[in-house]
């Protein structure tokens, strides 16, 4: 060992004990100067008797303090210590590693061992980079109020193995902490943590193993990372919180694909592909991200929060009216599994945390995307805010949730996409205002609900206060029970339909609009299926039609109820073009429902808007139809035709007898027989042809004749109609 000053002298003499050498703050700079040679010496050299242990308290270590490949049996525990050179602890097996508030330009520790606690608290401050890749720490990694100043890199850790946490709480690090496929064997802490690295990454953590929780919370203050928090295939067995936490990131990532259309620089706050986490996922209580929160393939095992979070940048919505049809993505959870709920809820539930401060919901400013996400529990985005002018704000095509998805007051602007969609309860829109919708290249809007082959276990809500200015699409949507609209704003000016309901099958169907609730735009009700329909006014003057082709439903309903002579105005307005479906539907509901009288007047009404829109000739004979026998459902108006013109027939031959026309034969004369033989065609009662008819009365026999036949043929079409429904 080379020659020693007096502070080497004291520090030697104290190893032996294991006593602590403490340099007061007063001390000067020689008294306190200690060469990194002799505390090399200390700890390689043979062991002294009795338990030494090297402690030291504000000593000024000159020279390089080197053990690398070292095997330190002694615990090393030195405070407020200032390193003029990077401790090189490479390969290094050490019994405990304590560098409380020491200064130092670095750390050189890589596949370092520590068979207790590795601590770097209290003030510990590099100023290069703290290395401890492939280190091993059988202990708790303690980093807790460290500051970290390494340029690129300010904590190189991966595969750092861990058998405890590691604290890290209000760590200060500029430059990148790298904790990719390192193993922690309890909770990492970094609450109040403030990491930046701005353009690049400030948490590199791919593939860690977290057998605790994950804390990235306002805990010690808020978490702060200016720069990615990547952590891609992580796996976390309790809880990732990054509550309050706040995500500034200006790193832009290589543009993707999005469906339906166009790119989207993700510029990425956290990603979190692929992450598997057993407990919660917390992104609530005032988290913020500047950029994209990625959670593609990401599988939650209990719920997924993100009340009161704010994610994505206003200004990043300029880009929208750009021809190059960028699509910012604020959320991207493409193939997420949450088996608990999906909460984003906001006050308008009942918002209230378990403290009772008020529920504030997520807003966000960008598209939502959750293509194939499986929520097992309820999804709840009451009162959330999106922010997407002419996009599709929230894309969730094949979106399962096995409960309830809540959209109650929900306020978009930008359309909601849900096609193939299946909730396993209630879809409830209840309230929600459904503005900009997204628009098609030649200007036209999309639907602001689409849920097109959508299934709804329950109940699909669209009524208290629900507006739509694109409009609805629910072509195909299966729902179990109701479809209500009672009360909902539908289309707005620039959009062509407002209702497309085709093909829908629901028990239920509520379109109950009231005449200040007019849909704007077309509703398409064409082969929609339903048991029971309530309608309005309101429906039945869209300012497009209402296409009601096929439409089927068993009995419908009005409140205030209307009369059938109504509901056939209601038809004619929204069918200039005359089908009979229609007609025969609704005669169909009136007759199941025992009221045969107004089926009838269904029917001749259908019949005579047939008849209506036919030729000339058609429009005679279809008068004829309809005063002679009802158009076949009246037919005792021809036996009271036929009775009249009998009588008429007869009071004019018995005033005026004829002549015989042939002398040789003698009929007797009796003008009620007459009458008879001429009206009725083929049955001959034989006093047709037996006299000469001439004048007034030749002209009276051939109107019996004609009319007879008129109504001869109208008696057996109507009879054909009624033997057809019998």
């Amino acid at each position: 060992m080379p020659d020693l000053t007096s502070a080497e002298q004291r520090v030697r003499d104290a190893f032996v004990t294991g006593a602590r050498v403490v340099f007061g703050p007063g001390t000067a700079k020689r008294d306190r100067t200690v060469r990194g040679e002799v505390l090399t010496a200390l700890l390689t050299g043979p062991a002294p008797a009795g338990l030494p242990a090297l402690r030291l308290v504000g000593a000024h270590v000159v020279g390089l303090l080197r053990l690398e490949g070292a095997r330190v049996r002694h615990v090393v525990d030195l405070r407020d210590c200032v390193f003029e050179q990077p401790p090189d602890l490479r390969m290094a097996r050490l019994t405990g590693l304590r560098l409380r508030g020491c200064r130092m330009p670095g750390l050189r520790g890589r596949n370092l061992r520590v068979g207790s606690d590795l601590v770097l608290e209290a003030g510990f401050t590099s100023d290069g980079v703290v290395d401890l890749t492939d280190a091993a720490v059988r202990g708790t990694v303690r980093l807790a109020g460290a500051v970290l100043r390494g340029g690129d890199h300010a904590l190189l850790a991966a595969r750092i193995r861990v058998s405890g946490s590691m604290q890290a709480i209000a760590l200060r690090a500029t430059g990148e902490v790298r904790l990719r496929g390192a193993n922690f064997g309890g909770n990492v802490h970094l609450g109040g943590a403030r990491l930046i690295n701005p353009g690049q990454d400030a948490l590199e953590a791919t593939g860690v193993q977290v057998a605790g929780t994950l804390f990235c919370d306002a805990e010690g203050g808020r978490f702060t990372a200016e720069g990615r928090v990547l952590l891609p295939g992580a796996r976390v067995g309790g809880d990732v919180v990054f509550s309050g936490a706040r995500l500034r990131s200006s790193a832009v990532d290589r543009p993707v694909l999005v469906i339906p259309r166009g790119t989207a620089d993700e510029a990425a706050s956290l990603v979190a592909d692929r992450v598997r986490v057993d407990g919660n996922v917390e992104l609530d209580d005032g988290f913020t991200a500047s950029g994209t929160v990625r959670l593609p393939g990401a599988e939650v095992g209990g719920y997924l929060r993100l009340s009161g979070a704010v994610i994505g940048r206003p200004e990043a919505l300029e880009v929208l009216d750009r021809a190059d049809e960028h699509i910012p993505v604020a959320l991207h959870a493409d193939g997420m599994v949450v088996r608990g709920d999906l909460e984003a809820r906001g006050a308008v539930d009942g918002g209230f945390r378990g403290d009772g401060a008020r529920e504030s919901a997520l807003r966000v400013y960008g598209q939502v995307r959750l293509v194939d996400a499986h929520v097992r529990g309820s999804a709840s985005l009451s009162g959330v805010r999106l922010h997407g002018p002419g996009i599709d704000v929230l894309f969730a095509d094949r979106l399962r949730v096995g409960g309830t998805l809540f959209l109650r007051e929900l306020r978009a602007e930008g359309s909601l996409r849900l096609q193939n969609a299946e909730i396993g309860s209630t879809l409830d829109c209840a309230g929600a205002v459904l503005e900009r919708p997204r628009r098609r290249p030649d200007g036209s809007v999309k639907p602001s609900l689409d849920a097109r082959v959508a299934t709804v276990g329950k109940d699909l809500l669209c009524d208290d206060g629900f507006h739509a200015a694109g409009g609805v699409r629910v072509r195909l949507a299966e729902v179990g029970k109701m479809a209500n609209f009672a009360g909902a704003r539908l289309g707005g000016p620039a959009g062509d339909i407002a209702l497309n309901a085709y093909g829908l099958t629901v028990p239920q169907l509520v379109l109950r609009l009231g005449e200040d609730r007019v849909p704007e735009g077309r509703v398409l009700l064409t082969r929609a299926r339903a048991t029971a329909v309530y309608d309005g006014p309101g429906l039945w003057a869209a300012t497009g039609g209402v296409a009601v082709e096929d439409f089927t439903f068993t009995s419908i309903d009005s409140t205030p109820p209307v009369d059938v002579g109504t509901r056939l105005r209601w038809l004619r307005r929204v069918q200039p073009d005359f089908a009979p479906g229609p007609y025969e539907q609704l005669a169909a509901v009136y007759r199941d429902g025992g009221e045969e009288e107004l089926a009838q007047r269904v029917q001749l009404e259908k019949q005579h808007r047939r008849y209506s829109e036919l030729g000339w000739a058609g429009r005679v004979w279809g008068f004829l139809q309809r005063w002679t026998v009802g158009y076949g459902y009246r037919p005792w108006l021809a036996i009271a035709w036929l009775t009249a013109f009998w009588l008429v027939g007869s009071l004019w031959f018995a005033g005026h007898e004829m002549t015989r026309l042939n002398e040789d034969e003698v009929p007797v004369w009796n003008p009620w027989l007459l009458s008879v033989d001429l009206l009725v065609p083929i049955v001959d009662l034989g006093h047709d042809g037996k006299w000469r008819f001439t004048g007034a009365s030749q002209w009276i026999s051939s109107t019996l004749i004609a009319v007879g036949w008129i109504l001869a043929s109208t008696a057996a079409a109507g009879a054909a109609r009624v033997l057809k429904r019998i």
